[in-house]
């Protein structure tokens, strides 16, 4: 073999596993871009409007997207999904956002997921767990595009004084650990 063949076949291995990672997420489809499958024991349609409700165990689920809620109403634009309200006790989001990160997960008393703002909000009792980390408050704003959340407390219960301080919000961030090899931080893994 001359010395050119060697150096084009160690190109070619090296590129080999960038290809084939950049063609797997190629291969993944946006979940918006992916069928809506509903399962309920009950259903209701006004073809004119656009909206169906769902009741009884509801599951909705879009590619990596499940919603689980014991009443869904579901706003549509032709067979195009606008908006999705969950209702439950509680009511359950989780979806895969990124490729090759975990779940996010969430649930409320209601969920309203806006597919086309890509935002989740959750209320009531709201919980939304993201690469092991905790967000909990009374109303909880998840924005895909930009990444971010956050988190809002509730007002006091009526039976509590009217001096009293509002609900608060908690967040529970996982450290980082470091790495004894090279001193670099790396995020904790969760079991």
């Amino acid at each position: 073999m001359s010395p050119d063949t060697i150096t084009r076949a160690a190109r070619l291995l090296m590129l080999t596993p960038a290809l084939l990672f950049s063609a797997a997420l190629q291969a993944l489809p946006d979940d918006w871009q992916q069928e809506v499958v509903v399962l309920s024991d009950k259903a209701e349609m006004d073809r004119r409007s656009g909206i169906v409700i769902y009741n009884g165990n509801v599951i909705l689920t879009q590619g990596s997207m499940k919603i689980e809620a014991d009443r869904l109403t579901v706003f549509r634009a032709g067979n195009t999904l606008e908006k999705a309200i969950a209702e439950g006790q509680p009511a359950r989001y989780q979806q895969q956002v990124t490729a090759g990160k975990p779940l996010t997960r969430a649930e409320g008393s209601r969920i309203d997921y806006l597919a086309g703002k890509r935002e989740v909000t959750v209320t009531g009792n709201a919980r939304l767990e993201q690469d092991g980390n905790l967000f909990s408050g009374e109303t909880i704003l998840y924005d895909m595009t930009r990444e971010t959340v956050s988190a809002r407390g509730g007002k006091p219960s009526s039976g509590e004084q009217s001096g009293s301080q509002p609900e608060r919000i908690r967040m529970v961030i996982q450290p980082q650990a470091v790495n004894p090899d090279n001193g670099s931080e790396q995020t904790q893994e969760q079991p």
